[in-house]
């Protein structure tokens, strides 16, 4: 018997609590008031599930439905149920609060589906509609019937309500009937009613009004999204190419999908071909064209889904586009779902143009998509991305390869015409042997017209003779790469220039700066530079900074791999980063205590970064470079300087809120230097990814690495290693709320540090520790003493940041004592130093706690102060910008 049987023979003529005797062949049941809910598998018979696919989506679907009914209160065993194959009917009984399925069940049920979907195949993956509704319904020995039912079911299929979900990434989405909504969800201060919106329905018989919700986020995260005030009007579109030539059908296909195109979801228009097709020439092209139509501006992102390293995941791409529209980088969620939630809120009633270049597949740039009718979305793929079309109901264009009259007129634009009609036949024979390939013809063409002495018949039997090497121009062939054109043109190169070629090969990151480019090759780049980005081969895409297509970076990889100097190269280049990295980090954090653990390194030649606004900067631009490159040092034997790159990354990553990524970069550390046996990189490491982790309140994992970390502390009699264990234990059970378990390690810490006289900032770090819990410990008297010896300390070196923590604590002390006056002057003295520093986070935390002493000496100057932190709360995008707001609307009251 099948799941489906099983449950069906199980559940099909159990109502508990309702006595039904056999009515006979006239007799008609009476009608209950019964609630009703009814749910549907999305894309359960997608045909690429297999039966087997489908009895794990069966078994998933009942066991969450189980979870969520007995977490939400609701008693799944007393409820009628009927199987559907692709979903499940349930009638819940009368004595169950209606309320608990509209303000427990969803978040346990969306909980439930994210338990099941995690580490699952895409196949074996749930994503639930569910709709509500109660009325009257019969019962009889072959189910339930009645209008009510019949209506549950019209909601459930409402094209409206489907598209919404399509466009959804949450795992579940809600349907109710008016009646529902008004009786049940408006009347519910937990419902989250205000998350709802209004659809009509028509379908067959019925023309109502219902109420749909998309349960977008894990449990606990707000779907609410933070909006900062005065979102900026961005440009991001990339020039397009000067030389952009035909494509006439595919332009006005693009003018007509945007003209005719009717109120619906937001207008999605995929072009996809083989590698070199001209598609992103097509979109930006296109895009410049009509981007005045766009008053709200144009997003643009290289998403890098064919590449010889990894992607950019839509994560990453959602933290730059947040970052972009205002959003501080406090105030993005870590978790990629909210992420998508917080952008299409920012995106609301917005029109912009979204170009989403280079994608791998659907559910790369799924997240991406915004959910309003007002904003354009452009994608390029290798792929056809099918599902698109299917569930976002996407527009697709497919490039072909240029026509005779378009690849002549390309060639004519890039290397006159004149040239072109001395030698016809040698002309007509370079498109065939270019395959009319846009990528390959503007290659030949810019070598043509660098050589002026070069004939075309001559450079024709050039590339004749080399079509052996052609057995990836295959039109089938996702991963095609013109490699002919590329050595033709890598073969005229001078020595430098075709070196840094070779080497850029080995360059793990997505673009390059002129420093990398001199670490790669151990001498001065500039001229080799120039002469490749005068060839295409490489372009300067932003003033400073270079990059490869990607074919032509496929080509460099290869050419690479057989460099006898690529292992040298490499190391020079991690050492750069590492250089460059450990000096940016001492520039916006010169008191790190780690540093005297991290051994001798070699330092760059040539400082790159200069003050903490160039430190910052470089971080900026290079931390996934950083990234990628630990891994990379990793893979080549360099396990000691990747721990280390890790680490110089840490303090720019968690400074800008990129609290998941800093995560991955320790994790990817951990595991090498694990590999690699390196101890106190082991040690540092684990201890770092530890306050990391408890950040995202993952503490049980965090206290384990900590236990690690102690042990070989004590192994190797590392004091001053387990001096700052302690203080890392101590921040874990801040964080968790163990405020005597946060003291006890405090004072730990204290105590190994205590006779080392000379360490000032040991000292102070470990007193300011124990004054915070013992503030929290109410302890107020015994923790004053020991932050203003703290207070001392950091004055004595210099250590500004250590100052605005420890006086935020000391006012926090003298507000709890009732003393106002002083705690208003600390954090006064806190505010300044923020100020100085250029911090608008920690500004705004300091005015708010200063409008707190202020209220009961000056009330007027207290809500001055809420109103600056409110407007900086606003203009970074914090979240708690809605605490003061509603403290101030309270006050005015």
């Amino acid at each position: 018997m099948s799941v489906g049987e099983a449950n069906r023979a199980d559940t099909s003529f159990h109502v508990p609590g309702l006595s039904v005797a056999d009515p006979g062949p006239f007799d008609i049941p009476p009608a209950v008031h019964r609630t009703i809910l009814v749910v549907d598998v999305s894309a359960f018979g997608d045909r690429r599930r297999t039966n087997s696919d489908q009895v794990t989506v069966r078994r998933g679907l009942y066991g969450a439905l189980q979870a969520a009914f007995r977490e939400a209160g609701v008693p799944w065993d007393d409820c009628h149920r009927e199987d559907r194959g692709d979903g499940v009917l349930v009638v819940i009984p009368s004595t169950v609060a209606k309320s608990l399925l509209v303000e427990a069940l969803p978040v346990r049920l969306a909980g439930a589906l994210h338990t099941h979907n995690a580490g699952r195949p895409a196949n074996e993956r749930i994503r639930l509609r569910l709709a509500l509704n109660a009325g009257e319904i019969h019962h009889d020995e072959h189910g339930v019937a009645g209008r009510s039912v019949n209506l549950t079911f019209r909601l459930l299929d409402a094209v409206e309500f489907k598209q919404a979900h399509a466009r959804s990434t949450g795992p579940l989405s809600v349907i109710t009937s008016e009646w529902f909504f008004d009786e049940v969800v408006w009347h519910s201060a937990k419902a989250e009613r205000d998350s709802y919106r209004r659809i009509h329905v028509v379908a067959k018989e019925t023309d109502t009004a219902a109420w749909v919700r998309l349960v977008d986020v894990e449990p606990g995260v707000s779907t609410r999204p933070v909006i900062p005030a005065g979102l900026p009007v961005l440009h991001q579109l990339p020039p397009s190419t000067r030389h952009f030539v035909g494509r006439d059908a595919e332009l006005a296909c693009l003018a007509r999908i945007i003209d005719v195109h009717a109120p619906a979801p937001p207008i999605v228009v995929t072009i996809h071909g083989m590698a070199g097709i001209g598609k992103t020439a097509l979109a930006l092209a296109w895009a410049h064209r009509v981007r005045d139509r766009f008053p709200d501006g144009q997003l643009h992102v290289n998403l890098r889904g064919f590449d010889e390293h990894e992607p950019m995941d839509a994560d990453q791409a959602l933290h730059g586009f947040l970052q972009a529209l205002g959003v501080a980088a406090q105030a993005i969620p870590a978790d990629v779902d909210a992420k998508a939630a917080l952008y299409r809120g920012l995106l609301a009633e917005r029109r912009m143009l979204i170009v989403l270049d280079n994608a791998r597949c659907s559910e790369h740039v799924r997240p991406l998509l915004p959910g309003n009718s007002s904003c354009v979305v452009v994608i390029t793929s290798r792929n056809r991305m099918d599902s698109l079309l299917v569930r976002d109901g996407a527009h697709h264009i497919a490039l072909d390869v240029l026509s005779d009259a378009e690849a002549f007129a390309l060639l004519a634009e890039r290397i006159g015409r004149a040239r072109l009609d001395v030698e016809p036949d040698a002309a007509a024979e370079l498109i065939e042997l270019c395959v009319h390939l846009p990528m390959a013809l503007s290659v030949a063409a810019a070598r043509a017209a660098s050589q002026p002495a070069l004939s075309l018949a001559g450079l024709v039997k050039e590339l004749r003779y080399e079509h052996r090497r052609l057995d990836v121009l295959d039109l089938g062939d996702m991963d095609l790469s013109p490699r002919a054109v590329f050595s033709w043109s890598y073969a005229v190169l001078g020595t430098d220039a075709a070196r840094l070629f070779r080497l850029l090969g080995i360059h793990p990151g997505a673009d390059i700066y002129p420093a990398a480019c001199r670490a790669l090759t151990g001498d001065g780049e500039t001229a080799a530079l120039r002469e490749l980005t005068g060839a295409h081969l490489v372009t300067e895409y932003v003033p400073g900074r270079f990059r490869l297509h990607d074919l032509l970076r496929a080509y460099a990889v290869e050419l690479a791999g057989a460099d006898p100097e690529r292992h040298a190269a490499a190391t020079r280049l991690v050492e750069h980063y590492l250089s460059t990295a450990l000096l940016a980090d001492q520039l916006i954090q010169p008191h790190r205590y780690d540093r005297g653990d991290l051994g001798p390194v070699a330092r760059s030649a040539t400082p790159t970064v200069e003050g903490y606004d160039g430190a910052f900067a470089w971080f900026t631009a290079e931390h996934l470079t950083l990234d990628a490159l630990v891994g990379f040092a990793a893979d080549r034997g360099l396990a000691d300087r990747a721990w280390r790159l890790a680490w110089a990354s840490t303090t720019f990553l968690r400074r800008t809120g990129r609290w998941s990524e800093r995560v991955a970069i320790l994790r990817t550390a951990l595991t090498t230097v694990r590999i690699y046996g390196d101890c106190v990189g082991e040690a540092l490491t684990s201890r770092c990814l530890a306050t990391a982790l408890a950040r995202l309140g993952q503490f049980d994992e965090a206290l384990e690495l900590l236990d690690r970390s102690a042990e070989i502390y004590r192994t190797l009699h590392n004091i001053r290693g387990a001096f700052k264990n302690h203080l890392a234990y101590s921040r874990v059970y801040d964080a968790r709320g163990n405020h005597h378990n946060a003291f006890n390690h405090a004072r730990a810490a204290w105590e190994l540090i205590r006779s080392a006289a000379d360490d000032q900032l040991g000292h102070a770090d470990a007193l300011n520790a124990m004054g915070r819990q013992l503030y929290l410990l109410a302890r107020h008297n015994d923790a004053q003493p020991l932050c203003a010896r703290a207070l001392h300390f950091y004055t004595e070196i210099g250590h500004p940041e250590g100052e605005a923590d420890v006086l935020l604590n000391l006012g926090d002390i003298e507000r709890a004592l009732g003393r106002h006056a002083s705690a208003a002057s600390y954090y006064q003295r806190s505010l300044n130093i923020d100020r100085r520093l250029g911090d608008r986070y920690w500004e705004a935390v300091s005015l708010e706690r200063l409008a707190y002493a202020l209220k009961y000496t000056g009330p007027a100057q207290a809500t001055a102060a809420l109103r600056i932190a409110l407007h900086i709360y606003h203009e970074i995008g914090h979240p708690d910008a809605n605490r003061v707001h509603a403290i101030l609307q309270s006050a005015s009251r």
